[in-house]
């Protein structure tokens, strides 16, 4: 195939499986059919180029959610570009993620060998082969150590990809580290059953806690919005952490971040969001979700929106809901 003396110095088991396995699919084929016209015309000397290209681009945005997992899983661990997605889609490409560009970049007030300790202590603390413990390893071998706007979508596509059937129970219990005393402006992740009747709940929320009482507890539940716009809520809120370590005392300023929902339309998602939980209604543990893992936990479906009947309400149709009460803020 033309496109074998551009993968360097990949094993050619590792090639030839990769290659065989990804043009099993239409898509891939198509891919790979406008690549060899590409390669014999000379305009492309290494896979790198590919992404380069806007044929190439064009290819990859076609790809059904079965040949993107096929392109992830094979093409990829062999140095093709990496797909960027949103919303479940490809967009296109993204730039590539070295280990000079990224682990040189420094974060303000933490040292290199400071971030590398928390992220292996994180990683030993994670229950062995769960999905984001292998996040965690992927990011690291790939020399994606610091978190900054390139690392934090990196691990948000991953959940994306990779994350598909990570549900509430797996978060349940390999989520986080379970917690007796929550504490403001950390995330956390619980079962819950209301008891007064309303027309729908999210059975499992994912909060960030802004207010504390002794009979409940209020935060932003980001199930109620669509990953695209979890994503972007985040990275505004990040500028409101007390540090850029991402260790067990990294936190949100919970009051001060309460008071820019309140008064900031910038925030007005945040605003749709905010849920009150009564104390009693919680039906599980509560799991706090470690700071390094606030990209993943976003963006797996570990929501289940419920009446108090027991039915099921589609995600999509309390994202579309959430979307246009924002509007009207």
């Amino acid at each position: 195939m033309a496109i074998q003396h551009l993968i360097g110095t990949q094993p050619d088991k590792i090639i030839l499986t990769g290659l065989f396995l990804g043009t099993r699919y239409k898509g891939i084929q198509q891919i790979f059919s406008s690549v060899s016209s590409l390669i014999t015309g000379g305009k492309v000397k290494s896979l790198s180029d590919l992404g380069k290209l806007p044929a190439f681009q064009n290819a990859v945005k076609k790809l059904s959610p079965a040949e993107r997992s096929a392109y992830t899983k094979n093409l990829e661990a062999i140095g093709f570009p990496t797909l960027a997605v949103q919303s479940g889609k490809v967009i296109g490409v993204r730039a590539p993620l070295t280990r000079a560009s990224i682990t040189t970049q420094k974060v303000v007030g933490v040292t290199q060998k400071k971030v590398i300790k928390i992220i292996e202590q994180h990683i030993d603390f994670l229950k062995e082969d769960s999905f984001f413990q292998k996040a965690h390893k992927r990011a690291k071998q790939l020399g994606i150590i610091e978190r900054n706007e390139s690392s934090r979508e990196w691990f948000q596509n991953y959940a994306l990809e990779q994350g598909l059937n990570y549900r509430s129970m797996d978060m349940l219990r390999t989520g986080g580290r379970r917690v007796s005393d929550i504490k403001l402006g950390r995330m956390y992740f619980f079962r819950y059953r209301p008891k007064e009747p309303r027309d729908m709940y999210d059975e499992f929320p994912l909060i960030f806690l802004l207010s504390e009482e002794p009979d409940y507890f209020d935060g932003i539940n980001f199930h109620y919005l669509n990953p695209k716009l979890r994503a972007i809520l985040l990275g505004k809120m990040l500028m409101y952490l007390n540090n850029q370590d991402y260790n067990n005392r990294t936190k949100l300023f919970a009051r001060k971040f309460r008071g820019m929902i309140e008064t900031n339309r910038r925030f007005r998602h945040a605003k749709v969001i905010y849920k009150r939980y009564s104390i009693e209604e919680v039906q599980s543990k509560i799991l706090q979700v470690h700071p390094l893992d606030w990209e993943l936990a976003i963006m797996v479906p570990t929501e289940r929106f419920k009446t108090m009947s027991g039915g099921r309400t589609m995600s999509k149709k309390i994202w579309i809901n959430s979307a246009k009460l924002a509007r009207n803020i």
